[in-house]
C-alpha cells in the first residue's frame, strides 16, 4: 500500500513548510486540500489558472519527491456555500462551476480522482429529498470528472452543526442508497466517522469494495480522533480486506486539527508515524 498523508493536518502553517514535514514523515504522496475560506489552497485560487496552479504544485511536490495521493474538494469550509445539494440552484451552479474548473487543475497534478463532499440536509426537509437533490448533483459530476479521465468519490461523514440535521450519508445503509443512485461514483472511506457513533466495523466492511480512496486514523465511540493506542477500529482486518478486494488506491494516514471531539488531543507528527509503522509491519507479516 503506497501511504500518504494530509497536508490539512496542520493548519495556519506555511503550506511549503508543510510539504516539507510530510517529506520527512518517509510517506509516499500527499493528499491536498482546497477547502474554501480555509485552506491555504482553495477551489477559487484553481479557478483562476487551472493548468498552471497545476504545474506549480507539481514542482513543488517533485521537489521533495512526493506524489499527489488525492485531492480534497471543498468549495467552502462551512460545507454550506456551492454545496453539491444546496436548494438554492445557484449555489449549486456556483459548486458546479468551481468543480468543471477543478477537474482540469486535478488532471494536470495526475491525480487518479476527486474527493468531493456529499452534501447536507438543510434546515427541515427529510432526508429522501436532501439525498434526491445530492444523486442529480453528484451524477453530473461523476460525467464531468469521467470526460477528464478521472474517478469520483464523496467521502461519507457527520455534521453536528446547527441548523443541519447533518450529512446525506452518515451510515452505512445511506451510503448504499446514494451509490445505488448514482453508477460511477465511489467512496473516500473513512472508518472514524461511523464508529464516532457506534456504529461497527462489520457495518461499515461492504462499503471498502466501493472505495476509490482510503482515510486511516484513530477513532472510538465519541471522538472523531484518537491516538494509536485508544484507537478501536480493527485496522489489521481493514488491510486484509482491502488487500482482498483488489484496492488499488492509497492509504492516506488523515489527522486533523479542529474543535470536534478528540481532534485537540492528538500529536499528529507522532501519531502518522505510528500508523505508519503499523501499516509496514502488517504488510511485511502477511508477505512472510
Amino acid at each position: 500500500m503506497q501511504l500518504a498523508s494530509a497536508d490539512f493536518s496542520w493548519p495556519g502553517l506555511r503550506p511549503e513548510f508543510v510539504l516539507d514535514l510530510i517529506s520527512e514523515l518517509d510517506v509516499e504522496g500527499v493528499s491536498l486540500a482546497f477547502f474554501g475560506g480555509f485552506t491555504a489552497r482553495t477551489p477559487q485560487d484553481v479557478a483562476v489558472d487551472p493548468e498552471q496552479r497545476a504545474e506549480a504544485l507539481a514542482a513543488e511536490l517533485a521537489a521533495r519527491s512526493l506524489a499527489a495521493a488525492d485531492v480534497f474538494f471543498v468549495p467552502s469550509a462551512d460545507l454550506v456555500g456551492g454545496a453539491v445539494n444546496h436548494p438554492d440552484a445557484s449555489e449549486r451552479e456556483i459548486g458546479d462551476e468551481l468543480f468543471a474548473s477543478f477537474v482540469r487543475f486535478a488532471r494536470r497534478l495526475g491525480v487518479s480522482g476527486i474527493t468531493m463532499l456529499p452534501g447536507l440536509v438543510f434546515g427541515g426537509e427529510s432526508s429522501d429529498r436532501a439525498l434526491a437533490r445530492s444523486a442529480e448533483g453528484l451524477a453530473r459530476r461523476v460525467d464531468v470528472a469521467r470526460e477528464h479521465g478521472l474517478r469520483a468519490s464523496v467521502e461519507p461523514h457527520i455534521v453536528s452543526t446547527a441548523p443541519y440535521a447533518g450529512s446525506v450519508i452518515d451510515t452505512p445503509a445511506r451510503v448504499a442508497a446514494l451509490l445505488d443512485r448514482v453508477p460511477g461514483l465511489e467512496l473516500t472511506l473513512d472508518y472514524g466517522h461511523f464508529n464516532v457513533q457506534g456504529i461497527p466495523d462489520r457495518e461499515v466492511e461492504p462499503l471498502v469494495a466501493h472505495a476509490r480512496h482510503f482515510h486511516m486514523r484513530g477513532g472510538a465511540r465519541g471522538l472523531v480522533q484518537t491516538r494509536f493506542e485508544d484507537n478501536v477500529t480493527d485496522f489489521g482486518r481493514v488491510l486484509d480486506v482491502l488487500a482482498e478486494t483488489g484496492y488499488d488506491g492509497w492509504v492516506e494516514i488523515e489527522y486533523v486539527h479542529d474543535a470536534r471531539p478528540g481532534c485537540t488531543n492528538c500529536d499528529n507528527l507522532q501519531e502518522i508515524s505510528k500508523f505508519r509503522d503499523f501499516v509496514r509491519a502488517h504488510e511485511q507479516a502477511a508477505d512472510r
